[in-house]
Formats: C-alpha cells, sequence, structure tokens
C-alpha cells in the first residue's frame, strides 16, 4: 500500500519516506499561506463597517466603493500603469544582464554578479530612503518615471537570477550553431 515511500524520489536514491519531512513542512507553509484567504475573502463581503467573521450580513458595499471611487479608481490605475511599464523596463536589463554574465568568461565576472543582485541584500527601507534623496537632486518625486526606476530597480536582481538560472541549463552548442 505505501510502496511508493520506499521508491526513489529522484537520482541521488533519496526515497520519498526520507523527504516525508519535507512533504510535510511543504503541506503545512502552503496551508499557512492559503487558509488566511479562505478568510479575508468571505470578510471582504461582510455588510459590517469592521472586520468580522464569520459576516452577519453580506453585501458588495466594500466592491461598490471601490470600484465607484475616483481615487481607487486613479491609484488602480497607476498600479497597473507603473507595472506595465517596470516590466518594459526591467525585463530587456535582466535578460541582458543575465545574458551577458553567462556568455562572458572574464575573471571578475562573480563581482558583477554581486552588485547586480545588491538590491536583494539592502533593506527595502534603505534603498527607498536612498531613491527618495537622489530623487529630490533629480527632481523625480512623485512622478511615474521615478516611480519605476525603483521599481526596476528592486526587479532587476530577480530577472537576473531567474534568467541565470535557466541559461545555465542551456546548451551554448545551439547559439553557436545559430552564429554559423
Amino acid at each position: 500500500m505505501f510502496k511508493w515511500l520506499k521508491s526513489p524520489a529522484s537520482e541521488t536514491q533519496i526515497t520519498h519516506g526520507q523527504r516525508m519531512w519535507l512533504y510535510v513542512t511543504s503541506i503545512i507553509t502552503m496551508m499557512l499561506l492559503v487558509l488566511p484567504t479562505f478568510i479575508v475573502i468571505p470578510m471582504s463581503f461582510s455588510d459590517s463597517q469592521y472586520l468580522e467573521f464569520p459576516p452577519e450580513t453580506w453585501s458588495l458595499r466594500w466592491y461598490r466603493h471601490y470600484f465607484g471611487s475616483p481615487e481607487w479608481m486613479q491609484a488602480t490605475y497607476t498600479s497597473i500603469k507603473a507595472a506595465i511599464l517596470t516590466m518594459l523596463v526591467a525585463t530587456p536589463i535582466g535578460v541582458l544582464a543575465a545574458y551577458g554574465l553567462h556568455a562572458t568568461k572574464l575573471p571578475y565576472i562573480r563581482v558583477a554578479f554581486v552588485l547586480l543582485i545588491t538590491p536583494m541584500m539592502v533593506p527595502v527601507v534603505l534603498i527607498a530612503i536612498g531613491a527618495f534623496y537622489a530623487y529630490v537632486r533629480l527632481q523625480l518625486l512623485y512622478t511615474m518615471t521615478g516611480l519605476v526606476l525603483a521599481h526596476s530597480l528592486l526587479a532587476i536582481p530577480m530577472l537576473v537570477i531567474v534568467t541565470g538560472s535557466a541559461l545555465k541549463s542551456n546548451a551554448m552548442n545551439q547559439e553557436n550553431a545559430s552564429r554559423s
């Protein structure tokens, strides 16, 4: 019945039974991440002015307030616009940087990699303070350009890591063949 526990989970011959702690930890983590959603969503349909679970009366009050508010719609539009522009700026830069790190054979390439992922290591609050002072001097405060630049600075390290790991499994033979 539990034959699968003794079968290998990978090429390293670790069995599923030996990985049981990993499966249990993953399930507990997923439950802790997903369960609050099953509480927050019903609470959003409450007619009460305060948070309560389960809601005594059901209503679309908060959704009507959100979609009927010009301030919230403007904020949503700004967020979507900033997200799309950040994607358009950060993706090419991150992919090109990851490719450059992957393809080059320079001796100090690890230093460049560390510099590119530094925004992930520095607390976001410190980046925000630094960006604020820089934006004051550059007159970029409260502009879409400033917002997109700050978000791109935070998105590029993730792009470099994800694209770089994908490129490590990519054979350069295909690229060399396409060059000929």
